[in-house]
């Protein structure tokens, strides 16, 4: 079993691919900045419990982290930039680097969900292993 979280209301237990293509192809950043800022699917078995916390921020993209781990999705560029987005009115920083557009966020939450395990589709490192928050008052 999984549940879906979004940024308001109630979990969603198992939601079926129209729901999930409607949130990931139809939503508008309106959505994603609602209530605490964030959407999470978490997959709950007997002794363990694994997530992906994901948002979506104009004109990035998705930004996607898989939780225990703390993984995030990398891509090699020039410059990463610093990208302040708000989770329960605080900010978070998150390097510009890790975002992904609409079909990737779609198909690494989809491949998630059916195998438990991060998509190949993109490179993924730790958070802590990318430099970027320079310039952030801490």
């Amino acid at each position: 079993m999984f549940l879906y979280y979004g940024p308001t209301g109630a979990p969603v237990e198992n939601p079926g691919e129209e729901f999930m293509k409607r949130i990931f192809f139809q939503e508008g950043e309106e959505y994603w900045k609602q209530g605490n800022g964030e959407s999470s699917i978490e997959i709950e078995e007997e002794w363990e419990s694994e997530s992906l916390v994901f948002f979506y921020t104009e004109p990035y993209g998705f930004f996607i982290i898989r939780y225990p781990d703390f993984l995030v999705p990398f891509q090699k560029v020039e410059k990463i930039e610093t990208i302040e987005h708000l989770i329960a009115g605080s900010p978070l920083y998150v390097p510009s680097c890790s975002y992904v557009d609409r079909n990737q966020a779609y198909e690494i939450v989809q491949h998630f969900l059916t195998t438990k395990k991060v998509s190949d589709l993109v490179e993924w490192v730790e958070l802590r292993n990318i430099d970027f928050q320079h310039g952030v008052k801490r």
